[in-house]
């Protein structure tokens, strides 16, 4: 029995001591040891002389004694020569202050923005970043324009859903008239209900969905409208972009004329089907110059 102990003690590998490390202001200390002596050096500089918030300065810590965890794993004589001072000051240098301070400078809180603003609910007006997609004459901040027209739409969708949910031809008529799915890869889901009935059934729920939805349909004015209205410059420079003989400016004049293909065809001596490929370029190049549909 002795001699089974003496085995199994024999077999035991003792416990490595955690490493410990030279430096220049108590001699070899543990990484836990020196983190605990130079912290609160390290954090009196980063707040008073750094100016790091108290919010951060767990995170700046952390990314100093970080930096000097590595660089004692590869050289282990790293703070062998440094004092205490010494070795807070490169927690502070690696603590990525500066960063942090500039990614806290692009956000606000919100406790912040409601004491600084006398409104009720500020956010409803002054938050931004999606200009873009502002709407004329709307003076609510555009987030909020933009989830009212979602919810209003569910609305809408959740109403017509409640009036064709015992028909499956109707069901598959409203996932037509919302997704980009035709009437005609619907037609084989239900037997007997081909693709004109889906189609009908699917034209209803659209025309139901835009009066149900009439105040979102903003319609854009065609090139002709606001050419009509007055707004003549955009098309004229394009007309004199091309000599007079070309084919392309027959095509931009008749349509600015409002000629009709043979019309324009006859007036201008090109071949029919030859203009018409050059008018419907045109009049992309048109809609383009105007910002808006053709």
């Amino acid at each position: 029995m002795t001699d089974f102990r003496s085995l199994i003690r024999r077999q035991l590998a003792p416990m490595h001591p955690k490493p410990t490390y030279p430096t220049g202001w108590k001699g070899e200390m543990t990484f836990e040891q020196i983190s605990e002596d130079i912290r609160p050096r390290a954090a009196k500089m980063l707040l008073r002389q750094y100016r790091v918030w108290a919010q951060d300065l767990d995170d700046c810590l952390q990314n100093g004694l970080m930096y000097v965890w590595e660089q004692l794993v590869a050289d282990r004589s790293f703070l062998a020569k440094k004092s205490r001072f010494e070795a807070a000051l490169i927690v502070c240098h690696r603590a990525k202050s500066t960063s942090i301070r500039r990614q806290n400078l692009r956000h606000e809180y919100l406790e912040d923005f409601w004491s600084q603003s006398d409104s009720k609910h500020p956010e409803e007006t002054q938050l931004t970043g999606l200009e873009r997609f502002k709407i004329g004459g709307e003076r609510w901040a555009t987030w909020a324009t933009l989830t009212d027209i979602r919810i209003d739409i569910e609305r809408a969708v959740l109403t017509v859903y409640e009036q064709v949910k015992d028909d499956p031809a109707g069901l598959l008529a409203l996932y037509a008239a919302t997704t980009c799915v035709t009437s005609k890869d619907l037609a084989y889901v239900v037997a007997g209900k081909g693709e004109n009935a889906i189609r009908c059934r699917a034209v209803a729920i659209r025309n139901q969905l835009r009066g149900m939805l009439g105040t979102l349909q903003r319609e854009q004015p065609t090139w002709r409208a606001k050419f009509d209205a007055g707004e003549v410059e955009p098309a004229l420079k394009l007309l004199e972009q091309h000599p007079e003989h070309d084919i392309k400016y027959a095509a931009v004049r008749g349509l600015i004329e409002g000629k009709s293909l043979r019309q324009a065809a006859k007036v201008f001596g090109h071949n029919v089907n030859t203009l018409q490929h050059h008018r419907r370029r045109a009049n992309k190049e048109l809609a383009y110059i105007y910002g808006c549909t053709a």
